[in-house]
């Protein structure tokens, strides 16, 4: 299983075309700013799943929320953008939120600089899709991998 990782579009909407055509994935999670342009993207590919939330910058969505929290492949993921845990200042806030709700992913953005930490819970950020940056992962049986990759 592929899953498309992006965050922080600000309408580039384009890019993300071209991100999901290059990598066509089962599932696509996008950690917010500019969340409608990944519910733009998710009526114009429709053969994926999709987890979207909200972002600092979403000021107009009233639809999406600013926390996800969801199943794949029987990890649990805690997706939000990442402002809540002011993330551009450090990760602690935001691995304890995730300890609190035992989610063995976390997926955020807002800073716009690609990271992964695997350990426990593994906090990964795909970096700005608006610079062509973003993440996969691969889930093979009980192995899960997550790349950072560019357009």
């Amino acid at each position: 299983m592929k899953i498309l990782v992006v965050s922080d579009s600000h309408q580039h909407l384009e890019k993300l075309i071209d991100i999901f055509e290059k990598e066509n994935p089962d599932i696509v999670i996008s950690a917010g700013d500019n969340s409608s342009d990944v519910i733009d993207l998710s009526n114009i590919k429709e053969k994926a799943d999709y987890y979207i939330v909200r972002g600092n910058c979403d000021y107009f969505d009233f639809k999406t929320d600013d926390i996800e929290e969801f199943n794949i492949a029987g990890k649990k993921i805690f997706l939000t953008h990442g402002h809540l845990y002011d993330v551009k200042s450090g990760y602690e806030k935001i691995k304890n939120e995730a300890l609190k709700k035992q989610a063995d992913i976390v997926i955020f953005g807002h800073t716009h600089i690609p990271y992964l930490n695997n350990e426990t819970p593994v906090l990964f950020n795909p970096g700005a899709a608006k610079d062509g940056n973003y993440g996969t992962i691969d889930i093979s049986g009980d192995e899960i991998k997550f790349y950072h990759k560019k357009l």
